[in-house]
């Protein structure tokens, strides 16, 4: 099997590959492209690092070659990971930063690596999008490509990160913990509080652990409260500092947590590079398990869900091949309204980039 790095080096894209590396997901038969720009700086620290994994892993690394065009883009699985992201921001005066902001300058990079796929690929490639705004960059491989062999991590990382807050807020372990995120991967997510289940919890446990740790009994209340929630952790970190927010992080529900953590996180100057490689390499996990997976990911449906016709995180089953179809998931009356809103929202930005 041979895996491609769009974005190698990058900071998140040198983390993937750092991870794919560990986790032993290719042989020493196998391939690793890592692809750059030739006029950009990995023209040359692309060699570098190469030889860096080599020392590092020795007779365990794969075949690792360098490729600088979109027509040279060769491998089973593609990882879209190039371009711009959102910086680590602690300015006090600036607005904080958005997705949105990258879209004008990632699709015109993510353009010639779909046009050159759509040319040069052999039809069973599997592309994961890791770039931001990750429903653009969706789409514009959808449109060049089988839509069904195009999935978006953003959705699949924000599940992993409301798992986490929810099994921390009942303290239990995340595996322990059942639940998906669904809409945008910004602030037109969706958490799916029906469908959470808790291993060794009957159904009426959950439901009373559910009440004690959601921000709200109605899922419609969600964008206000996080709006109202973020703004405040905003104020005491301009104010007093990174150590007193994170202790006012701490306090706030698991689905507001969900959201506000990576921005909390950019906000104190660091990046979410390490937890976005590790959850892209979950994902190719879980995607070559040689079972069929549900799972949360962005992708370019087709009225298959709700009657969407928009890039969107959705429940999918994903094999080797993609995503093979939606797995029917019943959402509440308020969370059925926000994914709509968040597919209205995602269909305007659509049509502002032109897409």
């Amino acid at each position: 099997m041979d895996i491609s790095i769009i974005g190698a080096n990058g900071s998140t894209g040198k983390h993937i590959a750092n991870r794919i590396l560990l986790e032993r997901i290719l042989l020493p038969t196998d391939r690793l492209q890592l692809v750059g720009r030739n006029k950009g700086s990995s023209g040359q620290a692309l060699y570098g690092f190469r030889q860096d994994l080599k020392d590092a892993f020795a007779e365990r690394c794969p075949i690792i070659d360098i490729a600088f065009h979109p027509e040279e883009v060769v491998a089973d699985i593609i990882i879209m990971a190039a371009g711009s992201t959102i910086q680590a921001h602690n300015a006090p005066d600036s607005p904080p930063p958005s997705r949105d902001e990258l879209a004008l300058y990632n699709q015109q990079i993510a353009i010639p690596y779909a046009e050159a796929l759509a040319k040069y690929s052999h039809g069973h490639e599997v592309v994961i999008v890791v770039t931001n705004p990750v429903e653009l960059i969706v789409e514009i491989f959808s449109q060049h490509y089988n839509r069904h062999r195009v999935v978006g991590m953003g959705a699949y990382q924000d599940s992993l990160r409301f798992r986490r807050e929810v099994a921390r807020s009942i303290n239990v372990s995340r595996e322990a913990v059942h639940a998906m995120v669904l809409g945008e991967h910004g602030d037109g997510i969706v958490p799916v509080w029906s469908g959470v289940t808790i291993q060794g919890f009957s159904d009426n446990e959950t439901r009373r652990a559910i009440r004690t740790v959601r921000s709200s009994i109605r899922s419609t209340d969600f964008p206000a409260n996080l709006s109202l929630m973020r703004n405040e952790v905003i104020k005491i970190a301009q104010k007093n500092g990174m150590a007193e927010a994170f202790q006012l992080f701490d306090t706030f529900p698991p689905d507001i947590r969900t959201m506000v953590g990576p921005f909390l996180t950019l906000f104190s100057g660091t990046k979410t590079d390490i937890a976005t490689a590790n959850a892209t390499v979950d994902l190719i996990k879980s995607m070559l398990s040689g079972k069929d997976t549900v799972i949360a990911a962005q992708v370019s449906l087709n009225k298959e869900f709700l009657d969407v016709k928009a890039p969107i995180g959705a429940p999918v089953i994903i094999s080797p091949k993609g995503w093979d179809a939606i797995y029917p998931v019943s959402l509440s009356d308020g969370e059925n309204h926000l994914f709509l809103e968040s597919a209205r929202s995602i269909q305007e930005k659509m049509h502002t980039w032109k897409v």
